[in-house]
């Protein structure tokens, strides 16, 4: 199958069976950086069902190997079946579990990581992650702005008031100079990008 043509398959699906993916105005975005950056290594914290699997397995360098995790049994399945339709399937490991587990057996370095997992656990998988950037790697965190709540003064609903604090605590880490260069995007729910400025 095409890519594109399993893409938008993949855009159907999200929208009959309510799957977060990357937002319209995201995705070009997205597609930019990766294409900018060219990452040979690649983690992604969120597969869902495969979509940005796909666009960074697409955008990345030729033959870069991307290691996704995915908590949901189901969307897990969906997306290995999507990727195994696509010609990207011998560079895609898809791991199924908690990423907070799955970060700590991990090896090796990546150049790019991408996190769109529970927006709640941003912080403490990027500490398990530390470990494993490469000199100047690139992380992507989506809807860091989450619902416009992180960066204003108004009052986050009672039920996102942990997502918003544990948003903003991770763009703190983020914004640490002596660690990482950061922008953020204010593109659909806001995305940031940080470039490592450790182990060098």
């Amino acid at each position: 199958m095409q890519l594109k043509e399993i893409l938008n398959e993949q855009r159907i699906y999200a929208i009959l069976n309510k799957v977060p993916i990357l937002r319209e105005s995201e995705v070009h975005l997205f597609e930019e950086l990766i294409g900018l950056y060219e990452p040979s290594r690649v983690l992604e914290v969120g597969t869902a069902i495969g979509y940005s699997t796909l666009l960074l397995a697409k955008h990345a360098a030729k033959d870069a190997e991307i290691v996704s995790i995915e908590l949901d049994e189901q969307r897990h399945n969906m997306a290995k079946q999507y990727i195994g339709q696509s010609e990207y399937k011998d560079n895609i490991t898809l791991h199924l579990g908690d990423a907070n587990e799955v970060l700590t057996k991990l090896e090796g370095t990546f150049d790019l990581v991408f996190l769109d997992g529970p927006k709640g656990q941003y912080g403490k998988q990027l500490e398990l992650i530390e470990s494993h950037l490469a000199p100047g790697a690139v992380v992507l965190a989506d809807n860091v702005l989450f619902r416009g709540y992180v960066r204003s003064d108004k009052e986050a609903p009672h039920r996102y008031k942990t997502i918003v604090k544990r948003l903003r605590e991770y763009l703190d880490m983020v914004e640490d100079k002596s660690k990482f260069n950061t922008t953020i995007y204010p593109l659909g729910d806001g995305m940031s990008v940080s470039i490592w400025k450790g182990n060098k």
